[in-house]
């Protein structure tokens, strides 16, 4: 057993980010990292208050990377580098976008990255209102894109049913095709090119 004193929360973060990527975010409890750390659950309450501090402290954890943004590029090359480093960041980590939409950001990593964001739409031109709206757009469209599942295998009768929906049908080719990181990359643009209209 390790005692209280040679425990801080660097260590208990690190140790909780590697449970985070071993069994996910369900099995995220203050009773198996203890475990991990190999002491008791009190003695790790000495450092982490509850379960909720515990998943604030990973969120921070994994989010500690800055953005590397070329402040030279043009707001949409700007938007669209964060928003590509932010994905792979996500990625990174199992259940790291769950976690992110569970937790509401109050870090310095986590406000960083946002900052980052306003400062490149607030300097385009976007008024503080659509700023704080197009944030949560952009940080929505990320999560969901990491989130997504793969389809699933149709049954025998769907390609006749389908038959009924000729404009379904004509897209089939382009849904069997289409991975998520073409979904993602396709709201990119989409998203932007929105925005562009917009300003």
């Amino acid at each position: 057993m390790a005692r209280k004193g040679s425990l801080d929360l660097a260590k208990i973060t690190e140790a909780a980010v590697a449970l985070l990527d071993e069994a996910g975010l369900a099995e995220l409890t203050t009773r198996r990292l203890a475990a991990k750390l190999g002491v008791s659950s009190p003695t790790l309450y000495w450092h982490v208050k509850d379960k909720a501090e515990l998943l604030d402290l990973v969120a921070e954890a994994i989010c500690a990377d800055a953005f590397e943004i070329d402040p030279d590029l043009p707001w949409r090359g700007q938007l669209a580098s964060g928003l590509r480093q932010f994905r792979a960041l996500l990625l990174s980590h199992r259940d790291a976008a769950a976690l992110l939409r569970e937790r509401p950001p109050t870090g310095p990593h986590r406000l960083g990255h946002i900052e980052t964001t306003a400062r490149i739409l607030l300097g385009a031109g976007f008024s503080e209102e659509d700023t704080a709206g197009i944030s949560r757009l952009l940080t929505a469209h990320v999560l969901a894109s990491v989130e997504s599942q793969p389809a699933r295998k149709p049954d025998e009768g769907f390609l006749e049913r389908l038959a009924a929906y000729p404009h379904v049908s004509r897209l089939g080719p382009a849904f069997a095709k289409q991975s998520s990181e073409d979904l993602f990359e396709l709201g990119v643009d989409v998203i932007l090119d929105g925005l562009a209209a917009r300003l």
